[in-house]
């Protein structure tokens, strides 16, 4: 099973490709297989929708079991796992790269409520979502 995606702030990239500024790189693992890309790539255009099994499922046009099977055979994570990773790295992104209010970032990202975004940035990266774009400004100015 790998890792959870979790990074610490001393593990933080400095630079995306192409030298534009980025405190952490897109924490999705690689997938180990395919089948399911069109869907997670669909997915990732929707994360401001509800996701839940059943529609990912119809999405893919499988059961939602076979779903389940398949989505952790080829990332490591489950559906839920996936999506939730998925809207932070986007969060992360929209904080790295705009003005939006955090609110504003919590719906773009599917994550609803500003709380809800808070809680689940601070659990997976350890910060609130201010100090990582108070930190990431710090760091692409100097760069």
């Amino acid at each position: 099973m790998r890792q959870s995606p979790t990074r610490s702030p001393a593990s933080w990239s400095s630079h995306r490709d192409g030298g534009r500024a980025q405190c952490i790189p897109r924490s999705l693992p690689e997938p180990t297989a395919h089948t399911l890309s069109a869907t997670r790539d669909w997915a990732l255009q929707h994360l401001d929708e509800p996701l839940t099994l059943d529609i990912l499922a119809r999405r893919a046009r499988i059961s939602t079991r076979t779903l389940v099977r398949m989505w952790r055979q080829e990332t490591g994570a489950t559906p839920h796992q996936w999506v939730l990773t998925a809207r932070i790295d986007h969060a992360r992104e929209l904080l790295e790269a705009t003005t939006l209010s955090v609110e504003q970032i919590a719906d773009h990202t599917g994550l609803g409520k500003s709380t809800n975004l808070r809680g689940r940035f601070h659990d997976s990266l350890d910060t609130t979502p201010t100090a990582y774009r108070r930190m990431c400004q710090r760091s692409g100015a100097g760069g």
